[in-house]
């Protein structure tokens, strides 16, 4: 363990103490991330830890500051991803509904050839089909506006970040 977190005194930060186990923790990911990945808090504090820090407490109270972004920036990264991921399944699905529509419209207009074929009308099951995917039909436009409106807002929040946190580079 170095001077650093030896002399962590467990200051108090907005009222509750600087955990020597999460001091340590936001220690190991500084030495061990690329820092062109960390917010610039995180930045600046690897930087004075590899300098004799001004006060232990301080700089504890820094890091965790830091570290309480970091940990914000990389779960919206994670959320940006299911967003993306999401919509992205969202226009599978309904390019997919639009396609087996086409198909169902197509057999509903030759049912009675399957009638002759199957020996049951199809009617009844094909309508269902049809009105089931219908509704999926107009579902999903909606469905996949909001995500995108979403994904735009959160969008938004990271820019301004990444602006603050010279993180431009990883938008």
């Amino acid at each position: 363990m170095n001077n650093l977190s030896a002399n962590v005194t467990g200051e108090a930060l907005h009222g509750h103490p600087v955990s020597p186990g999460r001091f340590f923790a936001a220690e190991s990911l500084l030495r061990n991330t690329d820092p062109r990945n960390l917010v610039a808090p995180l930045r600046e504090a690897r930087a004075a830890m590899a300098h004799a820090p001004a006060s232990p407490e301080k700089t504890a109270r820094e890091l965790q500051n830091a570290v309480g972004l970091q940990e914000k920036w990389e779960a919206w990264l994670l959320e940006r991803e299911v967003f993306r991921n999401d919509i992205q399944r969202g226009r599978e699905c309904l390019q997919e509904i639009r396609t087996e529509l086409v198909s169902l419209r197509a057999q509903l207009a030759d049912w009675p050839a399957c009638e002759r074929i199957c020996g049951h009308n199809p009617l009844s099951e094909l309508l269902q089909s049809i009105v089931t995917k219908e509704r999926i039909e107009e579902f999903l436009p909606i469905w996949l506006e909001n995500r995108e409106q979403q994904l735009a807002a959160l969008k938004l929040k990271m820019e301004a970040c990444a602006q603050q946190n010279g993180l431009e580079h990883l938008l």
